[in-house]
């Protein structure tokens, strides 16, 4: 199980979420590529976003098929499949910030890797994290690295809507994001910067599945946070919902609208 992070005081600092890896296991040497990532880390990066002090890229494990479905090489200990990887530089607010404000962390990286895991204890569905890294003896680190499983089947939810999201599973859909919203909420998290494309759609399957015994039941689609951006832990933590009612607005009727603050409570 994933494990929040204290704060030693280790030049470098690396943790799996589960048993150790070697760095191979990512087709790497080293950690370098993962604090400043580039063509070294992998010819199939992609990048998501970049800013000033953070970098978000995207990029296969080793034994990936590429788009042609031709293997690239030989699978490692963690399979096959896409991760995605933050790293961080700098900037103090959001360092202090990490270090001052519930929860703890050296780093900032450290901070979304305890945030992952405080939600994921509570029922909230992310991308699993896989491993996190830091560099710096002292209060803060100010390179630190995140690695993380890109959801697979899965879109940003205003995509779903434009696609899967139709007649009853729309409705299945919407149930399935007020529930995660609400779950939030119960694990005393508030997410200011929250947007409709940090939560991800796993369709349900077009409704109705047969199970092996022969029964029949409603599937819910599944529903990923896969940003914690300025996410804070709070004792009484605000309704999720309010972000994302700009959004929302131009999205939903009224009347899904109203379904969802219902099941916000």
């Amino acid at each position: 199980m994933n494990t929040p992070i204290a704060a030693p005081s280790a030049i470098e600092r690396l943790r799996w979420a589960a048993e150790p890896h070697a760095l191979a296991a990512l087709g790497l040497a080293t950690s370098a590529p993962l604090y400043a990532p580039g063509p070294e880390l992998s010819a199939r990066l992609e990048v998501l976003e970049q800013s000033e002090g953070r970098t978000r890229v995207v990029f296969p494990l080793p034994g990936t098929a590429d788009a042609r479905g031709n293997l690239t090489g030989r699978p490692g200990g963690l399979g096959t499949g896409w991760l995605w990887l933050t790293a961080f530089a700098g900037d103090w607010p959001e360092l202090l910030r990490a270090r001052f404000t519930a929860p703890r962390s050296a780093s900032r990286a450290e901070r979304e890797w305890n945030l992952l895991c405080h939600l994921r204890a509570n029922g909230v569905g992310t991308p699993e994290p896989l491993l996190v890294g830091a560099r710096g003896a002292g209060l803060v680190a100010t390179r630190s690295f995140l690695v993380v499983r890109a959801p697979e089947g899965a879109f940003p939810f205003p995509r779903w809507l434009r696609t899967d999201g139709i007649g009853a599973e729309r409705e299945r859909g919407l149930e399935a994001l007020g529930r995660a919203l609400a779950a939030v909420r119960r694990a005393g998290v508030e997410l200011p910067e929250l947007a409709l494309a940090d939560l991800w759609v796993t369709p349900g399957g077009g409704g109705c599945e047969e199970e092996a015994a022969g029964a029949r039941r409603n599937r819910l689609p599944g529903v990923t946070l896969v940003s914690v951006r300025g996410a804070r832990l709070c004792s009484a933590a605000r309704s999720a919902l309010a972000p994302l009612e700009p959004e929302l607005a131009a999205l939903l009727s009224a009347e899904e609208r109203a379904r969802l603050a219902v099941l916000l409570g």
